[in-house]
């Protein structure tokens, strides 16, 4: 794809992604498609400029499953390689690795229909919808596990994994997001729908990671092949969010972040609030 719809800008994140959260996944075809499906998903939302884009992508979902072309290249590719997930995963996995795409999709246009609405404080469940929804989370944490890993050694540790995967990218992009003006993320989502500061909600997001992380920990122990895999993912999230992406090197001193890359969550996190 070249022109408006490349995807050339976005490679680099989509293989810094998969070489530092990934890299203990054998399959080398596994990897390559877990890359090209993200740097998609990237562009897809990063692109997005409203008018016919934003069009498009409200149809994205009913054309994925009537098998229609989709409205330009970039949703026409992500299309074709979201199909191709039962040729490195289950039926199972591939399910959901897709459902979790399409809700992706589906939140996009959640965010754009929802930008100027007001945040109740009726409603403090909203935030964790949101966060369901939206961030690829499901997708994130499917593709921490070989293939060949049976699904009830890790199975009961996913919805804490979806909330490692959401939380440790909201903690992370939070200052990327702030100096864009960019209040449709979590923190932000939290911070009004609890009247509480967005400082004050970070800091209850750090807490819940940290306890999350150890929860996971403890939980895959018996199984030695699926703790073996989190642990690689964990540390190489971290070293993928000290990417330029997200803009910590403009924040954070070179020792913190050292810190960071060496997978010092609870350590780092502190450091961040100071």
């Amino acid at each position: 794809m070249d022109g408006k719809y490349s995807i050339r800008s976005f490679m680099a994140v989509g293989v810094a992604l998969t070489a530092n959260t990934y890299a203990h996944i054998p399959d080398r075809a596994t990897r390559m498609w877990v890359c090209l499906l993200s740097t998609l998903t990237f562009s897809v939302d990063d692109d997005l400029d409203g008018g016919q884009d934003m069009d498009d992508m409200n149809r994205f979902n009913e054309r994925f499953v009537n098998c229609q072309p989709q409205g330009n290249p970039a949703l026409e590719a992500l299309g074709k390689v979201l199909r191709e997930a039962p040729r490195y995963y289950s039926s199972f996995v591939s399910n959901l690795v897709t459902t979790s795409v399409l809700d992706y999709m589906s939140s996009i246009t959640l965010d754009h229909k929802t930008k100027n609405m007001q945040i109740s404080t009726r409603t403090p469940s909203y935030p964790e919808y949101w966060r369901i929804m939206s961030g690829l989370t499901s997708v994130t944490v499917l593709f921490i596990f070989p293939s060949t890993l049976p699904v009830e050694d890790c199975i009961q540790s996913m919805p804490d994994l979806a909330i490692i995967a959401g939380y440790v990218n909201d903690v992370l992009s939070f200052y990327k997001k702030e100096i864009a003006g960019d209040t449709a993320n979590y923190v932000s989502l939290r911070a009004a729908s609890r009247a509480i500061t967005k400082l004050d909600a970070l800091h209850e997001v750090i807490d819940q990671t940290v306890h999350v992380h150890h929860n996971i920990l403890e939980s895959l122990k018996p199984h030695t092949e699926a703790y073996e895999a989190y642990v690689s993912f964990f540390h190489g999230y971290i070293r993928f969010h000290a990417s330029p992406r997200y803009k910590l090197e403009e924040l954070l001193s070179e020792v913190i972040l050292q810190q960071c890359l060496m997978g010092g969550i609870s350590l780092y996190f502190s450091s961040l609030l100071c």
